[in-house]
């Protein structure tokens, strides 16, 4: 990511994990005073790295940005349900490795349910949207944040 002007500046640079439990797959947010820049991994099978993702959207194009945080209803009723059956399991000896594994995905399932988000509207009404851990919702306000001031003062 170093094909910047020298012209430009870095005002805010953050990477977020996009997911708990896949913290090799970074997504990494670069603001300068004439762009923001998103870089994001794309994925085979959902866990393997496989090339990545780019874009660079500069400060005209962008008509707003959001954050905010949002709970997957499907993904948090099948963790829980998952979850809570696996102790009938968990205590069966005979199917106690089935609970185990019950266990484990309803633990993920819960993990990923709740995600921050942070959406680029560009003035065509293009949108970019890019999840993230919800441990990770600081940062992207924080992006938002300097996005919004490099807007209004460009």
């Amino acid at each position: 990511m170093n094909m910047f002007q020298s012209s430009e500046q870095t005002i805010h640079n953050e990477s977020c994990r996009s997911s708990l439990l896949f913290f090799w797959l970074p997504t990494r947010f670069r603001v300068t005073n004439k762009r923001l820049s998103v870089e994001k991994r794309n994925t085979f099978l959902g866990f393997i790295p496989f090339g990545y993702d780019s874009e660079d959207i500069t400060y005209r194009n962008i008509s707003s940005v959001q954050s905010s945080a949002k709970l997957h209803p499907i993904r948090c009723l099948l963790g829980l349900w998952l979850f809570t059956g696996s102790f009938r399991l968990l205590a069966s000896t005979t199917f106690f490795g089935l609970g185990v594994i019950e266990f484990i995905l309803g633990a993920l399932l819960l993990a990923h349910c709740y995600k921050a988000k942070l959406k680029v509207i560009t003035n065509s009404g293009r949108n970019t949207e890019v999840e993230v851990s919800f441990l990770e919702g600081n940062k992207l306000r924080k992006i938002a944040r300097a996005v919004n001031d490099q807007v209004v003062n460009y």
